[in-house]
């Protein structure tokens, strides 16, 4: 990357030049700072996966691991409710058969 201010080449991740000591506009660790994944989020997505799926797009490009988390407890959470659904039917069908 070339400092846009002195034109001189500088590291990819600099958050000042070097050289003349300006800005680059380039806030990776302001920016991972920021995206600090909350388990509280994750977990409302587990219980309400809908919230999950809000959360990931508001947050997918602003904070990727944060959205990253909550799309991994959105999917746990859908897998258990599928899981308990099948469980209700099931037995809610074995306790229609036996009062027969």
């Amino acid at each position: 990357m070339f400092c846009k201010n002195c034109g001189q080449q500088i590291d990819d991740n600099a958050a000042v030049c070097i050289h003349c000591g300006v800005a680059t506009g380039n806030n990776l660790s302001s920016k991972n700072a920021l995206d600090n994944p909350s388990h509280l989020a994750g977990i409302a997505s587990c219980c309400f996966p809908v919230v999950g799926i809000i959360l990931y797009f508001l947050w997918k490009d602003e904070k990727p691991q944060s959205a990253s988390l909550v799309c991994k407890w959105m999917i746990g959470g859908i897998i258990v409710w599928i899981i308990f659904y099948v469980l209700a039917f099931v037995l809610g069908m074995l306790g229609s058969l036996s009062s027969y």
